[in-house]
């Protein structure tokens, strides 16, 4: 029986994950997203000594993976701007931070049940970019990055 239980959780579990990246799928599909897929091996080669942002090596270090969606069009800023973070809310993730400056809204949210999923969004009318990332963020203050960004 708790062989059963076992494999049932772990079903489920991978279930949750896959429903979280369906959210970004469904986005990179439309047709005035593009998408980017970046892995561990290129993350390690970007130059980010050449930026002056705080804690930014530090941070890439902990990443696994990311995918980056860049709306194209007004209509699909719109729908990633401002249907995203409900879509997110509703797969188990909780907004870390949320701030409004410059016209740009800037949203951080991480999975309660999954804390290596974090998702960056920032819109600014009507374009919108988001990163889902995927890495070791158990220790760290989401929202220290998110006042950085800003």
């Amino acid at each position: 029986m708790k062989k059963v239980l076992m494999m049932l959780a772990a079903l489920f579990t991978a279930v949750a994950m896959q429903a979280q990246e369906d959210v970004f799928s469904k986005y990179s599909e439309m047709g005035d997203i593009n998408t980017l897929t970046v892995g561990k091996a290129s993350l390690e080669k970007l130059p980010v000594e050449q930026f002056d942002v705080p804690g930014l090596k530090e941070m890439i270090d902990r990443i696994d993976m990311m995918t980056i969606l860049v709306s194209m069009g007004d209509k699909a800023g719109k729908k990633l701007g401002t249907k995203l973070p409900g879509q997110l809310q509703g797969k188990g993730f909780v907004t870390k931070l949320d701030t409004k400056q410059d016209g740009k809204d800037v949203t951080v949210m991480q999975s309660k049940k999954d804390p290596s999923r974090v998702v960056v969004l920032v819109y600014q009318k009507p374009k919108a970019v988001a990163v889902y990332m995927k890495g070791d963020f158990s220790d760290v203050d989401l929202e220290q990055y998110g006042r950085i960004a800003n």
